[in-house]
């Protein structure tokens, strides 16, 4: 019935008295919040009520392949997660095509990305 007020007016300043000192995910935040105000909140609360406050959420994420343990890892790339809603933001380079250009009829025009 007032959970939007309750979530605003208490939630929200002992989320922040937590957020201050930094934490690194959900689940450290709701485990610091229980030891702080000697509860038992579930992590699942925790991120409702961090959706709720229109709070963001950012994770690190790094996948190796196979092919790619012996190379030097790139920096992970930070991400932005708006909590409860799933969202993928990767990069991706263009390789480059090593094609010969074309001995035949149209020997005359240039293929696309070999113009100058």
């Amino acid at each position: 019935m007032f959970e939007e007020e309750y979530v605003l007016l208490v939630i929200k300043p002992k989320i922040d008295m937590i957020l201050v000192d930094g934490v690194g995910s959900i689940g450290e935040l709701t485990s610091r919040f229980n030891e702080a105000f000697s509860c038992k909140v579930s992590k699942s609360r925790i991120t409702q009520w961090l959706k709720a406050l229109g709070y963001r959420v950012t994770r690190t994420v790094q996948i190796e392949g196979p092919a790619r343990m012996n190379a030097p890892a790139p920096a992970p790339a930070r991400e932005v997660v708006q909590v409860g809603e799933p969202v993928f933001n990767t990069t991706h380079r263009q390789q480059m095509m090593d094609i010969p250009s074309p001995a035949g009829v149209f020997s005359n025009v240039q293929m696309p990305g070999f113009q100058e």
